[in-house]
This record gives C-alpha cells, sequence and structure tokens, in this order.
C-alpha cells in the first residue's frame, strides 16, 4: 500500500491521505548517474549503497509483503529488477513487464498488502497495473487523464490511478467507490502537490531523485512477514496462494479454504522445487513462487508433454511455454507378474514418444483400471487412478488424479510429443 501517493518520475509527489505502516514513510535519493541509493537510517542520516545503473529509474516497493519498501528499477527496454533488502545485491526478481518508452508506478492493486509495478504509456495515456510480481503475470487496465498518481483515494486499501491536472490542481480519479457505490470523475484537491525539485531543494541534494517510501531500519535481508499455510487454513491469503499457483501453471482450484485440492498443487509445486512432499505450504517458500518453471527448449515440438520421474511431475507445453503441471506416480521399482506369468520389474520406459492410441472412459487391464488413458508405448499409458501417491507406486504407468486427468485429455492428441526422463524417486521405506 503506497502510504502517500507516489509520483511518475518527471517530476510530481504529493502528500495525501497517509493510511497506519509498520515503518514510518522517510525520503530516500538515488544518483541518476550511477545508481548510488541514499537511504534514511532513522537518525537523521543516510546509510549509501549502489544498486542499479546510470538511466535505470529507480523505484521501491513492499514487495515480500513485510510492510518495508525496498529499492527496485526499471529499465528503458522493459525489465524490472526489484530486491529484497536495502543493500547491494543481485535481484531477487527480475522480469519482463512494459515496452520502450513506458514509465514505472507502484502500488497495491488488489489489497493484498503487498507492492506490484505498473506501468504508464504516453502514447495511449494508459496505466497497465500488475497483479503479482514475477512471469506469468495478470494485469488490469487504467485510462488516465494528466499525469498519473497512485493512491488509495477512497480508503478500501487498494491503490488507484489518478490524473494529477496541472493547470488545476486538481487530481481526476476514475477507479473509486463512495459509500460503496462506484464514482466516475471524481475531482480531488491536488493543491498540496509538491515537485520532485522542491523536496530536493529542502534536502539540499538537487543532483538526486528523491523517492518516497516506508523504509524502516536499512537491513541486509529484511524478514519475509508472509505466512506459513497448511489445510483447514482460511482467508486472503490462501486465496493469493492460489493466485499465484495458477499463475505460473499449477493446478490449485479456486476458494478461500485451503483444501485437497490446493494441497495437491502445493505437493506438485514442492516436487518441482525439490522441497519435502508434505503439502505444507512453508512461509519462506513464497520466493519460490517468483521462480518461473522452467522446460526444455525444443525448436521443433512446441506443443508436447514432458514427464520427469525425478520430480514426479507432468508439464503440458503449448507453445514452448508450462500450460499446466500436474502430479504424477510412475513405476515403483518393484517385481510383479506379468500377463504371460513371467517375474518382471516395474519400471516406466524413458525417452522420446509419441501418444498413438487413446481409450475412453475406464479402460480395463489385467493390471486394474485406467481411466481416459493415452497410450505412448505398448501398454504403457498416462492415465487417471484413484491411488496417485506423491512417490512412484505403479506397475510402469504414469497415473495421473482422476480431475487433472479430465482437465488434460482434452488437450492431447494422437501423435504428440511425450518426452520421459529423469531418475525415479524412491518410494518411502515401509
Amino acid at each position: 500500500m503506497r502510504r502517500l501517493i507516489l509520483p511518475l518520475a518527471l517530476g510530481i509527489v504529493l502528500t495525501a491521505i497517509p493510511t497506519m505502516a509498520s515503518a514510518s514513510t522517510g525520503v530516500a535519493f538515488v544518483a541518476p548517474s550511477d545508481g548510488r541509493w541514499y537511504l534514511p537510517d532513522g537518525s537523521g542520516t543516510l546509510t549509501s549503497f549502489s544498486y542499479g545503473a546510470a538511466d535505470d529509474t529507480p523505484i521501491s516497493g513492499d514487495w515480500d509483503c513485510n510492510g518495508i519498501d525496498t529499492p527496485g528499477r526499471f529499465r528503458a527496454d522493459g525489465f524490472f529488477y526489484l530486491r529484497n533488502a536495502s543493500s547491494e545485491g543481485e535481484p531477487d526478481i527480475a522480469f519482463h513487464f512494459g515496452v520502450r518508452g513506458d514509465r514505472p508506478l507502484v502500488g497495491d492493486w488488489n489489497g493484498d498488502g503487498c507492492d506490484t509495478v505498473a506501468v504508464y504509456r504516453p502514447a495511449d495515456s494508459t496505466v497497465y497495473a500488475a497483479d503479482r510480481l514475477g512471469v506469468h503475470t495478470t494485469w488490469r487496465v487504467h485510462g488516465v487523464t494528466g499525469t498519473p498518481i497512485v493512491g488509495d483515494f477512497d480508503g478500501d486499501r487498494r491503490d488507484d490511478v489518478a490524473g494529477y491536472q496541472a493547470a488545476s490542481g486538481l487530481l481526476l480519479i476514475d477507479n473509486v467507490e463512495v459509500d460503496g457505490q462506484a464514482i466516475a470523475g471524481l475531482f480531488y484537491d491536488g493543491s498540496q502537490v509538491r515537485t520532485a525539485t522542491d523536496y530536493a531543494y529542502d534536502h539540499a541534494l538537487d543532483r538526486l531523485t528523491p523517492l518516497l517510501g516506508d523504509y524502516g531500519e536499512p537491513c541486509s535481508i529484511c524478514q519475509d512477514a508472509r505466512p506459513g499455510l497448511n489445510t483447514g487454513d482460511e482467508g486472503a491469503w490462501v486465496t493469493e496462494l492460489r493466485t499465484r499457483l495458477a499463475a505460473v501453471g499449477y493446478r490449485p482450484g479456486e476458494g478461500s479454504e485451503y483444501d485437497s485440492v490446493l494441497r495437491n498443487a502445493v505437493v506438485t509445486f514442492e516436487k518441482y522445487h525439490g522441497l519435502d512432499r508434505n503439502g505444507i505450504f512453508e512461509a519462506d517458500h513464497w520466493g519460490l513462487l517468483d521462480t518461473a518453471v522452467s522446460v526444455p527448449f525444443r525448436a521443433d515440438t512446441p506443443n508436447r508433454v514432458e514427464v520427469d520421474l525425478g520430480r514426479q511431475i507432468l508439464i503440458l507445453v503449448q507453445d514452448d511455454l508450462p500450460a499446466g503441471i500436474i502430479p504424477i506416480s510412475s513405476a515403483n521399482g518393484d517385481t510383479y507378474t506379468s500377463w504371460n506369468g513371467d517375474t518382471v520389474t516395474a519400471r516406466t520406459p524413458e525417452g522420446d514418444f509419441s501418444f498413438y492410441r487413446e481409450e475412453d472412459g475406464w479402460y480395463r487391464s489385467y493390471l486394474g483400471g485406467l481411466y481416459e488413458p493415452f497410450f505412448f508405448r505398448g501398454g504403457y499409458a498416462i492415465h487417471g487412478s484413484n491411488s496417485v501417491p506423491a512417490y512412484p507406486a505403479s506397475h510402469g504407468c504414469i497415473r495421473t488424479q482422476i480431475a487433472d486427468q479430465d482437465w488434460l485429455k482434452p488437450q492431447l492428441e494422437l501423435g504428440m510429443p511425450v518426452f520421459v526422463y529423469g531418475q525415479r524417486t524412491p518410494a518411502p521405506e515401509s
């Protein structure tokens, strides 16, 4: 949440509608020539560190939801580089959101207590605001008349974008509610607008760019205040977790309760990142949601299925991007009696295959039922099952949850490539 209405760079910083915050608002300064920051340390002096390069546009925001603003920078090519500590170092989050000529803004657009970014595009007088940080952002559009200003103008704990009218000193606000009613064209007194030059003059630092923020005490490593979550939890953080998981390809379902569907998505997330597969979303896992799900680049097969036996996950790839990530259970390595009476070892074949056969509904084999199977080699198939533990448990097929198979099968087709690889994860000792 912007504690003070923040500017676009070019000049406007205005104070209005302060709200409660865990750190007092202060003014930091950034040298545009070399990206050096000067941050208030609470004692009346400034601590200094370098973050950014010449011609980067400096920004600040509460990227990790702990109530303290930390540095960021926006580059002319449309990339944001955000850091969760007020110190030198590599960015914690880096992603592309914008085009050349855009100008950055920061705000809490959805009221979740976490700042995200936006860009103002002068060519069409529009602000494009991201609801989350990192890859696969969702975003919303705000038309703006005048210079864009960010603030919580109606007290709903969500930031909106207003247009500052320099000639009249008014703010035109198009996206607010008053007494529960949507108001278009609300004018707000902007007579207390102060320019960046005013702030620089007050602080005798007229060669620097000022940035308002709730910086708190400078910290080398700032604490992430987002909570851990488990089955049975309810509320806004559960909804936020669902939104973040879905944005990077997992299938967490809907609602504000931590149910079995969300737990399965968390287990898949744990599998991908090599974490304990217990279905508990730990507090220190939020940062991993900013990490893109990566798949091997295969120029000749933009649409395919990737099966990672080591992680026990399946990734549906469309146009070379992950379209969905679901948990699987593959061969457990035990011995069993085959259809002809031989004793064989359960193995899932690895290699490059393609789907050659499909069956509808429940298909019966001598080993049991296969739900909506798609076969990729002999009798080996990707199919739904009522038993999909977090470890290998099958005779060789690739098992998926029933609901996941219902989602997956309509997106498969005969001839689609299937890549199966990775040493399987052993089943736990009984």
